[in-house]
């Protein structure tokens, strides 16, 4: 018998691209390759191969007429059939052509040591029939004759007994069959882990079991394995013969007593390789592994768990930074303009920097889904960032790099989304592009000041058309014209991006660099340390402008007194009316002028400024009228000395170290310097950006209200600021006259306002987890999100967070949730908060310490932070609930440890 052969019937392991022709085990072994998990090298025998043998010989006729009719209740006829299959099929002579092919690709394997010769059928190892156990695998092939006779024994596995039964019990059939040849591991232990702990698979729990030697017998069924579980917080329990009678701390120490050598090295290796097969497979897995002599982990499978349901994928919702801008529920005004606004930045930052088209096109549903709301609050879609993100080069370093940025979390790996790493393009073609990426991210960043300033110059334009003296006069077209010009300038963000994208990058880059040249604990947030006392940040203006006013109004008695014992509104009203106090008053119009829009909230819309309300500025000033301390310029200063100094240690110390050992230049400290500088003025840029942002808010919101009162006159509104209950594109259809319903106006805007009055009420957490389309519900949780966060057995302790400023403080706790409560500030307390604003600057030049619940490197708390040199720690949970204001506390800034000393 001759079966002419393709050289496609034998193809190398790490060659398989789909599951059609060599079966899912195959393909999951090779995709497992790719990914980076250690699978023994091998070579896959097509499933054509086999077809071809069973349709060109006797043999298919004969097998149909032996499984027919076969039925569950006769399982003696059962076993008959595949016992009268597996004799001819050994019977088989595999083509003379085939096995030349085959002496020659498997010499290399045969010389290393013995080989194990496994199936690989059509249909095993699916989500709904893992036929694992049912197919067979041959050890210990060590000669081309051996591997001869063992590849028709396998195929007649797919007869089998217990493959037949399974067929029949499961109401599934088996398409074809290939053949894995691999090396074969000298396994010191071998076991299988399972994901999920099949008793309770909602547990993050990962279960372990093992045996000495190779995992056959384990895996047949024919010994009893040892057997432990593995927590999300890395503890292992073992299992005992009796567990009735020992606690689970027991176990735990039972294990640990034991010394069980042969695994416990291995343990976090085993988890974290569970976990991420799981996110990489979108399923709990059933995982096969040995370890061989020289304690080196293999993964010889990977399969569903085919008990367990396939997971949904959960979106990941964070506040973490948007929370800093958008404290409080949104109004649809907002959510319209952001939706529009952050799908445009992200977008076109991906154009500036030369990311091809298609990849772009790949990103589109991830792009449209940056953002969502629950209880009417802002979030970040997390897996969606991360998905673009991911999506282009260095996509792993950039998302590390954002949630660096903005304080949030890592995330799963979506399948839905693109990824640099899995693409299947041309290799020179991403080398192009990436060059490419590189180039244009050069000239980017060299002229980020200019574009910044065009940037400046574009929304300057924009706030002067809009003042307020202009939008008395104006009627609906001018209106118009500002509202689309405001929605235009929104969604052509790239010059503000770039700052963003500048800055977040030079950030991680300048981190990592230091952190692998300064290794020691006291160096760790060195990097904190050189951004302190940036005398050219815009975000300090404002306080030293508040602090100037403050040294003007003590140069009048008859101010201070009415700062000490009079109303807000009093003091206010004073100043406008008094002659004598004129100066004060030209200074204090100029401030508002040139700096009353920032404020907390100040990117709401539904808050008004101290534009708006002057009133409210008052009591910052009255704490600043009380104060004998050194002004925010000298306290500056004197931070810039130090960083000037610290700076100058680091690149001496850089200076004696090549790059390269065969080349004197460049030394480390070259790098360095320009990281640095590359750094402190990317953050520069970006503040410039955010100042002249929370310019353009506060000027929609004029032109909003200006709107209002037009649509109020004309009777579609009841009141003016029934405006932000409306979304942007529903104001310009009304404007033009094309909205679709207008009785409607009212009652749409009425009933969005109760919503979120009463979503006010509501406390969500930071971070949510939902299956895709879902809401947050109130029912799910409690009503204060810090209990979840307080019962949440997070791996850290509560006080571990973040340092984002280095030093320590120790000192008075004040607990503050709002920059309005100044009066209950005293020099040198340490300031507790859920986060901060710019609002909040004026406050974090009094305080001696910084502690929030949320916030990252380059929030704004941890810029001002360190341009004043306080000790600062984010990311501790709870710390509002846990921290009483008059606590002494200590903050660590450099190891991120708050500490509750009385």
């Amino acid at each position: 018998m001759q079966i002419l052969t393709k050289p496609t019937f034998l193809v190398p392991l790490s060659g398989i691209s789909a599951s059609d022709d060599f079966g899912a085990k195959a393909f999951r072994l090779a995709e497992m390759s790719r990914l980076g998990y250690p699978v023994p090298n091998g070579l896959v025998i097509s499933g054509r191969l086999f077809s071809q043998t069973i349709g060109e010989t006797h043999l298919h006729a004969f097998i149909e007429s032996r499984i027919q009719n076969l039925s569950l209740k006769n399982i003696t006829a059962v076993a008959d059939a595949a016992a009268a299959i597996e004799t001819e099929l050994r019977s088989v002579a595999l083509p003379a052509e085939f096995i030349e092919q085959l002496r020659t690709a498997t010499a290399p394997l045969l010389e290393a040591g013995p080989v194990v010769v496994r199936s690989s059928a059509c249909g095993e190892d699916s989500a709904e029939a893992a036929f694992a156990g049912q197919l067979d695998s041959f050890l210990n092939i060590r000669t081309l004759e051996e591997l001869i006779r063992a590849i028709p024994r396998c195929w007649a596995s797919y007869w089998s007994h217990r493959s037949l039964a399974y067929q029949l019990a499961r109401k599934v059939q088996l398409q074809s069959m290939g053949v894995i040849i691999q090396q074969q591991v000298q396994a010191k232990i071998s076991g299988v882990l399972f994901s999920r702990n099949l008793r309770n698979p909602h547990l993050d729990e990962v279960v372990v079991e093992y045996c000495s030697g190779l995992g056959e017998r384990l895996v047949s069924g024919e010994i009893c394995p040892s057997r432990i579980t593995i927590d999300s917080d890395g503890s292992v329990n073992k299992e005992t013969d009796d567990v009735s009678d020992i606690s689970r701390q027991d176990a735990t120490q039972t294990f640990a007593d034991r010394g069980d050598d042969l695994l416990k090295e291995s343990i976090a290796q085993l988890a974290s390789a569970a976990r991420s097969l799981e996110r990489a497979f979108g399923h709990p897995q059933d995982v096969e592994w040995c370890i061989d002599q020289s304690d080196r982990l293999h993964i010889v499978q990977s399969r569903p768990i085919t008990t367990i349901r396939k997971m949904t994928p959960k979106v990941v919702w964070s506040n973490a930074n948007v929370n800093e801008n958008f404290p409080e529920p949104i109004s649809p005004l907002l959510y319209s303009i952001a939706t529009v606004g952050y799908y445009n930045y992200f977008r076109n930052l991906a154009i500036a920097f030369g990311i091809s088209m298609e990849r772009i096109s790949a990103m589109e549903f991830p792009l449209r889904n940056i953002i969502g709301t629950h209880a009417g609050r802002m979030y970040y879609n997390l897996t969606n960032i991360h998905g673009v993100l991911r999506a282009a080069p260095l996509g792993e370093f950039l998302a590390e790099s954002f949630n660096q940025f903005v304080g949030s979390e890592a995330t799963d790996r979506s399948q839905q989304t693109p990824n640099w790493k899995s693409s299947r393009r041309n290799w020179l073609a991403e080398r192009l592009e990436l060059m490419r990426i590189a180039r244009k991210a050069f000239v980017r960043f060299r002229k980020m000041e200019s574009r910044v300033a065009v940037f400046e110059s574009t929304v300057d334009d924009f706030a002067k058309d809009s003042h307020l003296s202009q939008l008395q006069s104006a009627d609906s077209r001018q209106l118009l014209s500002l509202w689309r010009r405001f929605i235009a300038i929104r969604s052509n963000w790239t010059d503000a991006a770039m700052a963003d994208a500048s800055s977040m990058i030079y950030y991680q880059l300048t981190q990592k660099f230091l952190a692998s040249e300064f290794a020691e604990d006291a160096d760790r947030t060195i990097v904190n340390r050189l951004l302190t006392g940036l005398c050219d940040i815009v975000s300090g203006l404002p306080v030293e402008r508040l602090w100037e006013l403050s040294r003007s109004i003590r140069r009048h008695q008859v101010l201070v007194d009415a700062f000490e014992n009079d109303t807000p509104q009093d003091v206010w009203h004073r100043i406008q009316t008094d002659d004598s106090v004129k100066e004060v008053r030209d200074e204090l119009h100029q401030f508002l002028e040139q700096w009353g829009f920032r404020c907390s909230g100040e990117l709401m819309l539904t808050k008004p400024s101290y534009q708006d309300d002057p009133a409210s500025l008052m009591p910052i000033l009255a704490t600043f009228v009380t104060r004998e301390s050194p002004s925010p310029r000298e306290h500056l200063e004197q931070q810039q000395q130090l960083r000037e100094t610290i700076t100058q240690g680091v690149l001496n110390r850089l200076r004696s170290r090549k790059v390269l050992r065969f080349l004197p230049w460049p030394r480390k400290d070259f790098f360095a310097r320009w990281l640095l500088h590359s750094t402190q003025r990317s953050v520069a840029c970006r503040e410039r950006a955010r100042l002249k942002q929370a310019m353009l808010y506060s000027r929609l919101r004029h032109v909003a209200l200006a709107i209002g009162r037009l649509l109020t006159k004309q009777e579609l509104l009841e009141q003016h600021d029934d405006i932000f209950y409306l979304t942007f594109q529903e104001t310009e259809d009304i404007l033009c006259g094309v909205f679709m319903l207008p009785n409607t106006i009212r009652d749409l805007a009425r009933l969005r306002r109760s919503e979120l009055l009463a979503a006010e009420k509501l406390n969500p957490p930071d971070r949510i987890e939902l299956a895709e389309g879902e809401f947050w519900q109130p029912v799910a949780i409690s009503t204060k999100a810090s209990e979840g966060d307080l019962a949440n057995p997070d791996v850290r302790a509560w006080n571990q967070g973040t340092g984002v400023s280095g030093g320590t403080m120790t000192g008075r706790a004040v607990v503050l949730t709002s920059p309005d409560q100044f009066a209950e500030v005293a020099q040198g307390d340490i300031l507790v908060t859920r986060q901060t604003d710019p609002g909040w600057g004026p406050i974090l030049f009094l305080v001696s310490g910084l502690v929030m619940e949320r916030g990252g490197m380059l929030s704004h708390g941890a810029i001002l932070a360190r341009e004043y040199g306080i000790p600062t720690v984010v990311g501790i949970q709870g710390a509002t609930q846990r921290i009483v204001s008059g606590d002494t506390i200590r903050v660590d800034g450099d190891r991120g440890l708050v500490e509750i000393l009385s």
